[in-house]
């Protein structure tokens, strides 16, 4: 039974944070598993909760870099560290180092996104390329970019993410006004222009004098907090637009919702879409990353070009308009996840990567 670290930068709102901490409580039933966080003072109460609730083993680093890094080294040694699970970029590198120091058979590094800006891609086609054993990658649309772009496809490995389902399907009334919901970090990547832009065309040119009403709900957090609340002025949204800064309560809000709208320029497998299927959300999407993946055609939603705030103001409206064609398209979104992207598939990918590792470390 190998031991194993899960190495996460912090344990704040995020995609790889969940997801980490998921890997840790699922390959703990088997292996001795170490979940280690590099910003250790970076945490939120939500994670810490779970992470007690599920006695996930969970080493906290604190100090400067190099502090950090020098602790780091004397606990893979201590714990006999057979294998690491890195997430994201920089713990990419400060993983491949201390696992190098400390003598790991396997440094496993993660990407979770289908572009990387150039200098961290250089750094990651380095680093995989050289130091890393093995990368895996969340999506398979980032796998056959990089690839293309000099990554070695024999070290490359793709598992989409997972979610743990904790609700039964919902089909949701007419309640009159139709609630679109938002949830991504205030970013750059996530392209709120473009969402604030659709809403606005579908409230102004597309409902225009119709019976149909609207409240869009935006939850996140992030550096373009200003910027967005001084658009959705600026778009005369006051009225029908809410900004609601990382609540603790996001599941209510699901559940309050009828349409999901995600704008992302890239992404991996999206957390965001995960979790909104998870309460049999319609979804109208940009077609970034492996969204295409998650979100199907005519099915649970609609795909839309990155930009083309037209087009996903048209495709909302064509939800805003049916009841019926939200709550069927809710069900597969529903069904969908629940069949791809459950905690047991997500677990059993993983074992069987780890099982093939070591076999190939004994026939080596």
């Amino acid at each position: 039974m190998p031991n194993i670290c899960v190495f996460i930068q912090s344990l704040l709102s995020g995609g790889a944070e969940k997801q980490a901490v998921l890997l840790a409580e699922t390959l703990s039933g088997s292996n001795d598993v170490l979940l280690v966080v590099w910003k250790g003072n970076c945490t939120e109460d939500k994670f810490i909760d779970y992470i007690e609730k599920n006695n996930i083993r969970t080493i906290y680093l604190r100090g400067n870099i190099i502090n950090r890094l020098i602790k780091l080294v004397f606990l893979f040694i201590h714990e006999k560290i057979d294998i690491v699970f890195s997430f994201l970029a920089s713990n990419n590198l400060y993983g491949s180092i201390a696992g190098k120091l400390s003598g790991v058979k396997f440094i496993i590094g993660g990407i979770r996104n289908n572009e990387i800006p150039f200098l961290k891609f250089i750094i990651q086609r380095f680093l995989h390329n050289y130091i890393l054993d093995y990368t895996i990658f969340n999506n398979y649309s980032g796998y056959a970019n990089l690839k293309k772009k000099g990554f070695k496809g024999k070290k490359c490995f793709v598992i989409p993410n997972c979610f743990e389902l904790n609700t039964l399907p919902i089909s949701r009334l007419d309640k009159g006004r139709i609630n679109v919901i938002s949830v991504a970090r205030f970013i750059a990547q996530k392209d709120y222009q473009t969402a604030i832009k659709a809403i606005t065309y579908l409230a102004t040119h597309l409902i225009g004098k119709s019976n149909i009403q609207i409240r869009y709900t935006i939850i996140g957090y992030g550096i373009l907090e200003n910027q967005i609340r001084s658009q959705v002025s600026q778009s005369g949204l006051d009225e029908i637009a809410t900004i609601i800064i990382n609540p603790p309560n996001l599941p209510l809000y699901l559940k309050q919702a009828d349409i999901f709208l995600t704008t992302s320029l890239f992404e991996g497998t999206s957390n965001s879409i995960l979790e909104a299927m998870s309460y049999s959300l319609p979804i109208v999407a940009t077609d970034a990353g492996d969204n295409n993946k998650l979100v199907l055609n005519d099915q649970n939603g609609y795909l839309t070009p990155k930009k083309d705030y037209v087009l996903l103001a048209e495709n909302l409206l064509k939800l805003c308009e049916s009841i019926t064609l939200r709550n069927q398209f809710g069900l597969y979104s529903y069904n969908h996840l629940r069949d791809n992207y459950s905690v047991t598939a997500f677990q059993k990918k993983y074992l069987t990567f780890i099982n093939e590792t070591l076999k190939c470390q004994k026939s080596g």
